[in-house]
């Protein structure tokens, strides 16, 4: 008998005894709340130094250079061999890998400056705007958890929601725009008995460099003691700044370096007089490294001569099928149309034919796969990294290679042994003499997030365990 030729009487007591033997309701659920993790360390202070490369940073106190805060930090702290930076290693993408734990492709960063693949030029502005940011940063973790935040002079911050934000801009005219809160300046020219705005300013030379540094510690040192923030990020720019105009080992870049070490001694003298010293952990990491440059390699003049692009009276790219993007030691190749696979082709057979050459500028050809394993623009077709005592230029006319206009570059592939960063740190829920043999610049935003309690959700580095404390 079919059911629909039951009764319905009996449809009835038939439907009843079906509800007795089925399970019963479960009440709905809110979804669970992931529990954060627990705070290690009520504020934490992070002091980049630009330039700063991991041979210095792992033996301070070797002779050569006169680190006695350095070595006294690492002596009560950890320290790691070798920080692999990003690429290209520039100041822009690798202090926004810092800050967010991801790499170049993942927060947009690409370069110390915007490019457009279909114009073929970079911007005439750097990477300056919280917003050009893509992924998740410290801060908003911090700002997320209820946390109070300060940077002094953090590249890509103007406009990001810190607490207190003295970001660095590409002109005067931007100052009093992007400090937050409007008043912050004015606190801190009082306090300090000096103009801020030069805290924020372009710095046109060294010497200009070495009087902003000065500046950014004296407000971070003011700032942690009169606002004390959980979380505070400062760049010291005046180590780059002398390798480039005197080369990387030279006296001045030397000099540069012991001022940053007394700087941090300012900056960790104020930690201990404030009132959270027993609760801070402080880091000292850099960017990147940095490798002696000589020739100027223009691979455009290349493109140009084999007639995959052309160039006006003025120097200026009118037309092109591929461009290469200059980053310092690196050199990022576009192809016009993405699907053309034949200039493709054409144009990786010729970047090999010119790496094979004796004494080519070029020293690797690397591929767009290698390229996104190391997390690089992966718009580009491929990547040319340069030689020892090469750096490349955008430049599209005249002779293929020219004098260096910097003695010191950086853009390099990260697994270079010149690009090697450095991070000292010590402080609350840090070990004392632990040693980190391998790391990445990915790795401190979740390590310092895992301190503060918080958690980076993007973050594809790893929290460096073996140094906290349990």
């Amino acid at each position: 008998m079919s059911l629909r030729a039951v009764s319905p009487w009996l449809a009835i007591p038939l439907a009843l005894l079906s509800l007795a033997f089925s399970p019963a309701r479960q009440t709905p659920q809110a979804p669970s709340v992931k529990p954060q993790p627990p705070r290690i360390a009520s504020h934490v202070i992070v002091v980049s130094i630009s330039g700063f490369g991991a041979d210095d940073g792992a033996r301070p106190g070797d002779g050569r250079l006169r680190l006695p805060r350095l070595s006294a930090l690492r002596g009560r702290g950890i320290y790691a061999v070798g920080v692999e930076s990003v690429y290209p290693s520039l100041m822009n993408p690798a202090h926004t890998s810092i800050a967010t734990g991801v790499p170049p492709a993942d927060h947009g960063v690409t370069g110390d400056y915007p490019f457009d693949e279909q114009s073929g030029a970079a911007s005439d502005e750097p990477y300056w705007l919280a917003h050009q940011i893509k992924s998740e940063t410290l801060w908003e973790a911090a700002r997320r958890g209820g946390l109070t935040t300060a940077a002094v002079g953090y590249p890509v911050t103007a406009g990001a929601p810190i607490t207190l934000n003295l970001p660095p801009v590409p002109a005067e005219s931007h100052v009093r725009d992007h400090v937050s809160p409007p008043g912050l300046l004015a606190e801190i020219s009082a306090a300090l008995q000096a103009d801020a705005a030069a805290i924020v300013s372009p710095a046109a030379d060294p010497v200009s460099a070495e009087k902003q540094d000065r500046l950014r510690a004296a407000a971070a040192a003011y700032l942690i003691e009169k606002h004390r923030p959980h979380l505070l990020m400062i760049s010291l720019g005046a180590v780059a700044a002398a390798q480039r105009a005197h080369g990387p080992q030279s006296e001045q870049a030397r000099a540069a370096l012991e001022q940053a070490d007394a700087l941090l001694g300012q900056i960790s003298d104020a930690v201990e007089r404030s009132a959270a010293a027993g609760e801070t952990a402080l880091w000292v990491v850099s960017d990147h490294g940095s490798m002696r440059s000589e020739t100027e390699f223009r691979p455009n003049v290349v493109l140009a001569k084999k007639g995959l692009l052309t160039v006006n009276g003025e120097g200026r790219i009118t037309a092109w099928r591929a461009v290469a993007r200059a980053t310092g030691g690196a050199a990022a190749v576009f192809i016009k149309d993405p699907q053309d696979v034949k200039t493709a082709e054409e144009v990786e057979k010729l970047w090999r034919e010119v790496h094979e050459r004796p004494e080519s500028p070029v020293w690797r050809v690397v591929t767009r796969r290698d390229a996104v394993r190391v997390g690089a623009d992966p718009r580009a077709t491929l990547f040319l990294d340069a030689a020892p005592g090469y750096v490349f230029s955008s430049r599209a006319t005249g002779s293929t290679t020219g004098r260096a206009p910097a003695r010191a570059a950086a853009g390099y592939l990260p697994q270079r042994s010149e690009m090697r960063a450095a991070l000292v740190a010590a402080g609350r829920g840090l070990k004392t003499g632990a040693k980190i043999e391998h790391a990445r610049l990915i790795d401190l935003a979740p390590t310092v997030a895992r301190l503060l309690g918080l958690e980076l959700r993007a973050a594809r580095g790893r929290v460096i365990s073996e140094v906290i404390e349990p």
